[in-house]
């Protein structure tokens, strides 16, 4: 999980003059998350749900567990409803913690990061 140092100074990298601000680079690490291959709630509107919250931590509540609880619920309420019934938000959490991982090291270092894989999080 990202500390909230390292979230803060990647908010500030990104919503500085000049900076690809919060959307762009949510957008590309819900692209490497896989939300792509979500039919309904298009990646742009997500990634403009996120940046907002991402933006109440950073400046009210300062708590990126919550964030990360946020995300998940986010991404409970806009994901794809299988069978009619939801798991719990909670379920949600290891992909609201990855999208923030992703997204604190996008372009941190100033270089693209590889597509997102999947089968090397379970090798993790």
């Amino acid at each position: 999980m990202v500390t909230f140092s390292e979230l803060a100074r990647r908010v500030a990298v990104d919503t500085r003059a000049h900076g690809p601000g919060l959307t762009p680079v949510l957008t590309r690490a819900l692209e490497r998350i896989g939300w792509n291959s979500v039919p309904d709630a298009s990646i742009d509107y997500v990634a403009a749900e996120l940046a907002l919250l991402l933006d109440a931590c950073v400046q009210t509540h300062r708590d990126v567990r919550t964030l990360a609880f946020n995300i998940a619920a986010v991404f409970r309420e806009l994901g794809p409803h299988l069978d009619g019934g939801l798991p719990p938000v909670e379920a949600y959490l290891p992909a609201a913690e990855e999208l923030l991982r992703l997204y604190e090291s996008n372009i941190a270092t100033g270089a693209s990061l590889p597509a997102f894989d999947p089968e090397q999080l379970m090798q993790e």
